[in-house]
C-alpha cells in the first residue's frame, strides 16, 4: 500500500503541474501540438513538389547497367537500378547526400531503392507471363514524383597532373517527369584536386549544398506554373486492327472522335490541346494540359487522365476500352 502511494503521489504532482498539457514533462506531444503539426505537414506537401533522385543513362552505361534492346525494331533501353547499386559502392551515398539537401529545401523526396523493393514485389508474376515493363515508367508510376532528379558524376586522375589526387565532374539534371524537358541544371567540373577527402560522396556533400540554389529557384517556378497551368502530357486514342470500329462511327449524337473532342474541351485546363494526328483508326493530341492535382490534392497523372476518358466513352458509346497508359505523361487508350 505504502509503494502504491509513492507512486500516485508524483503523478498528481506531475498533473498538477500542468504535465498533461506539456512536452517538455513527456516525451510525447500535446493533442494540440499534434494538430498543429498535421496542418503544417499537409500544407508542405500540397505546396512543395516531390522529387526522386536517379542514376542518369550515362552513369548507368559507364558501370554496365544499361542495355539496349529491340523492341520491334525500335531500340529500347533497359536499366539496371538495383544493380547499380552493387557495381557503384558510393552511389547510395552520393544519393543520399542530393537527397538531404532537397529536404533540407522542403522539398519531399521518393526514394529510388525503396520503391524499386516495392515494385520488385508486383514482378514475379509479370515475368512468369512474359509481360513486358518499362522499369523506369514503372518507377515513376509507383513513386509519382513531381521531378525526376538525374545524377551523373566521374572521378578521375589528370594523367597530365603530378597531383594524384583524383577530381570528380557531376552533373544533377532536373527533367519534368511528364514531358521529361530539363527544367534546370547545374554542372561542377574538376573538383576536388586539392581537397583531403578525394571521393565522391564527400565531395559532392561539401559542393552540392552551394550548387543546389541553382536548382532549386528554376523547379519552384516551374511547379508554380504546372499548378496555375496544368502539366503537360500527350494523348493517344486508338483503335485495334481486329477492330471493326472506326473513329467516325456513331456514338449518340456525335461521332467517336467528335466525343474526344468534346471531353478534351471541358476537361483540359482552359481547353488547351493540338491535334496531331486524326484518322479513321487513331487520335494524337500533343500539348494536352492536365491539372496536377485531383479535388483531394493528390498528383494527377496521365493515367488518370486517360482513366477518366475512357470513363467518358465507355458511359457515353459503350465502348470497349483498355487504359494501356504506361508513363505519366503519355496517355493511351485502345479501343478493342
Amino acid at each position: 500500500m505504502k509503494n502504491l502511494i509513492y507512486l500516485i503521489i508524483p503523478s498528481l504532482l506531475m498533473l498538477s503541474c500542468g504535465g498533461g498539457e506539456s512536452e517538455s514533462n513527456s516525451m510525447l506531444p500535446t493533442m494540440d501540438s499534434a494538430k498543429s503539426m498535421k496542418k503544417e505537414s499537409n500544407a508542405i506537401s500540397q505546396s512543395m513538389p516531390s522529387v526522386m533522385v536517379i542514376p542518369s543513362d550515362a552513369l548507368l552505361k559507364r558501370i554496365n547497367c544499361l542495355s539496349e534492346i529491340d523492341n520491334q525494331g525500335v531500340t529500347a533501353y533497359a536499366r539496371d537500378y538495383a544493380k547499380s547499386f552493387i557495381q557503384d559502392s558510393e552511389l547510395r551515398f552520393v544519393i543520399a547526400g542530393i537527397e538531404g539537401e532537397f529536404s533540407n529545401k522542403g522539398f519531399s523526396l521518393e526514394n529510388l531503392e525503396q520503391t524499386l523493393k516495392q515494385i520488385n514485389n508486383n514482378n514475379a508474376m509479370d515475368e512468369m507471363e512474359g509481360v513486358a515493363r518499362d522499369l523506369r515508367a514503372e518507377l515513376m508510376n509507383t513513386a509519382r514524383p513531381d521531378y525526376i532528379i538525374e545524377l551523373d558524376y566521374e572521378l578521375k586522375q589528370d594523367p597530365k597532373s603530378r597531383n594524384i589526387n583524383k577530381t570528380l565532374t557531376y552533373i544533377v539534371k532536373c527533367l519534368d517527369v511528364y514531358t521529361n524537358k530539363s527544367v534546370a541544371s547545374v554542372t561542377r567540373a574538376n573538383m576536388g584536386g586539392e581537397s583531403a577527402n578525394n571521393d565522391v560522396p564527400s565531395l559532392v556533400k561539401e559542393d552540392f549544398p552551394n550548387a543546389i540554389s541553382e536548382l532549386t529557384g528554376n523547379i519552384t517556378n516551374h511547379f508554380k506554373d504546372l499548378l496555375a497551368n496544368g502539366i503537360e502530357v500527350t494523348l493517344r486514342v486508338a483503335v485495334m486492327n481486329s477492330s471493326a470500329i472506326a473513329m467516325d462511327d456513331d456514338c449518340g449524337d456525335e461521332e467517336i472522335g467528335e466525343k474526344v473532342i468534346s471531353w478534351l474541351k471541358k476537361n483540359t485546363v482552359n481547353s488547351t490541346y493540338k491535334m496531331a494526328k486524326n484518322t479513321d483508326t487513331e487520335m494524337f493530341f500533343t500539348n494536352v494540359r492536365i491539372y496536377a492535382q485531383d479535388e483531394d490534392g493528390n498528383s494527377y497523372t496521365a493515367y488518370d487522365f486517360a482513366k477518366d476518358l475512357k470513363k467518358g466513352l465507355k458511359k457515353g458509346c459503350g465502348l470497349k476500352v483498355g487504359n494501356k497508359t504506361q508513363s505519366l505523361g503519355d496517355a493511351f487508350l485502345q479501343i478493342d
